[in-house]
């Protein structure tokens, strides 16, 4: 009985019209702010797990997402990769040679990754073909694809030559020189992530005459399931142990993977700040209404409430103004994180913004994922930071004593 006598209180203090108009107006403030923290955490996170999924995404249509390199293997690559396709559905194997090149044209100079892949590996890239066309490059001798951002640096297109340099030395009759040789450019093609800047695809029979050797680096795998790459990988390891060395996409690209995770981490903190700081403009509305509710408290102190009881009336105030405004923003954040494709366009419409020119960046908008997990992670965090905002004001409601309603004393 007494606890709803308490809940009740609490209730009033939070929504009824009693208060002076001045307290209800930061009440209203804090709540406010609440609610902006809140759904601004919300939308940013979901916009970094769109971004993050995006990039995933477009990084596993173009590297391979195990890599059997081999270290003491003599045996057929060819069987070997037909092997490991009939060991499991959804294993898509092809030998590669792949080196690191520098690329030169009359117009640049830029360093790539030249992949060697068998021509009917076409499949192994799944990448968007913007011009020539890739099938050309892994039938004809001497072609080769460039990435998109790799083809304008070096301001070639298709039908221009462009000379690759290999580590590699030879001897002429001018001397000892770099292992060189002029390819032309059969297609462009974009992956729309990070690797544009440095893809170079041919035929294995073109990259091994470049390369001088007569052997295969390894074998490419491209899974149906990307996750299962770890389990993939262990078990081949397991089969030929010593023989190859399993590389998964996580571990050649574990660095990049990370950094995504950590400024996660670091714009969460930052975006937290938001709501600590509406989470403490509950200690100004709280502590407000203790001064405006002095000779009230004291008045049910009187009548027989204890200082606990007072203690958890403006603990639960405090809470309430907080859940208030901590709804309202996980309404608001939800709705913006599942409509900002629609939002940007308005936008784009209205005043004739282009707010993510897919020339320049290599989104078209900003992806969104909604995270159950996230939601409940700012929802704990603000309810939390609020009880801590209300402790102080309600332990300085709870030392009023009975005496302040008959002399307006207070004891503290």
């Amino acid at each position: 009985m007494l606890r709803s006598i308490e809940l009740d209180i609490a209730r009033r203090l939070s929504f009824s019209n009693q208060q002076r108009a001045f307290t209800r107006w930061v009440a209203g403030f804090a709540a406010l702010g609440m609610a902006l923290g809140v759904a601004s955490l919300i939308v940013v996170l979901s916009v970094m797990n769109g971004l993050a999924g995006e990039l995933t995404g477009r990084l596993l249509n173009a590297i391979p997402h195990v890599e059997l390199r081999f270290q003491d293997y003599d045996g057929d690559a060819q069987a070997l990769a037909a092997r490991v396709e009939s060991s499991q559905p959804g294993i898509i194997a092809a030998p590669y040679v792949k080196r690191e090149v520098m690329t030169r044209s009359d117009f640049g100079t830029s360093g790539a990754e030249l992949m060697g892949l068998e021509t009917g590996s076409i499949q192994l890239l799944n990448v968007r073909v913007v011009d020539g066309s890739l099938q050309g490059v892994m039938t004809q001798p001497y072609q080769i694809a460039l990435g998109a951002v790799l083809a304008n640096s070096l301001g070639v297109g298709i039908g221009d030559s462009v000379e690759v340099v290999l580590p590699r030395l030879s001897i002429t009759p001018f001397g000892v020189l770099p292992r060189y040789r002029k390819l032309r450019v059969g297609a462009v093609v974009s992956v729309g992530a990070s690797p544009d800047a440095s893809l170079a695809v041919t035929s294995l029979e073109t990259m091994k005459k470049l390369s001088g050797v007569d052997y295969v680096d390894g074998i490419r795998l491209q899974l149906d399931d990307p996750d299962s790459a770890d389990s993939v990988a262990q078990r081949l390891e397991g089969e030929y142990r010593g023989r190859i060395n399993a590389v998964t996409w996580t571990e050649s690209y574990g660095s990049l993977f990370s950094a995504i995770r950590m400024e996660k981490i670091m714009v969460s903190i930052l975006l937290s700040a938001l709501i600590a700081v509406a989470a403490f403009n509950v200690v100004s509305s709280l502590t407000m209404s203790v001064a405006e509710k002095r000779s009230d408290i004291a008045s049910l102190r009187v009548l027989g409430l204890t200082a606990a009881g007072v203690r958890r009336i403006f603990l639960l105030h405090g809470l309430m103004l907080a859940t208030f405004g901590i709804a309202l923003g996980t309404v608001i954040g939800v709705l913006m994180s599942l409509n900002l494709g629609s939002l940007m366009g308005l936008l784009e419409r209205v005043f004739g913004w282009t707010l993510f020119d897919p020339s320049v960046y290599y989104i078209g908008g900003l992806p969104t994922d909604l995270q159950g997990t996230d939601i409940g992670w700012v929802v704990s965090m603000a309810l939390a930071l609020s009880l801590v905002a209300a402790v102080y004001p309600a332990h300085r409601a709870s030392k009023i004593l009975p005496v302040a309603a008959l002399d307006g004393l207070e004891a503290f």
